[in-house]
């Protein structure tokens, strides 16, 4: 697994988006990274951009929907076993069947 992915970032509070190098995290206790293949920027994404709310610190990954497969598991994951298809909406996770 390479080390560094390339992220839609917003550089600065309400900046236009640019695309940047990023370290891939190690997923923690009872998290899971997820090799993404598909993701948006859905209208809540949209609004935190223009409006500059919910993020405290810059740069910033916008993004809360996605679909992908599970790449690494953290510590005590269960739910989820590496190879799993499963796609993100709005911060809740489901795996596909």
């Amino acid at each position: 697994m390479p080390d560094d992915q390339l992220a839609l970032i917003i550089p600065t509070k309400q900046t236009t988006f640019a695309v940047a190098g990023r370290k891939i995290p190690k997923p923690g206790p009872g998290e899971v990274l997820v090799k993404l293949q598909a993701t948006a920027l859905n209208p809540f994404d949209a609004k935190v951009h223009r409006d500059g709310i919910f993020v405290d610190s810059y740069p910033a990954v916008l993004g809360t929907d996605g679909a992908g497969i599970v790449e690494d598991i953290g510590e005590g994951v269960t739910k989820f076993d590496l190879g799993e298809r499963m796609y993100t909406v709005s911060f809740s996770i489901m795996t596909i069947l």
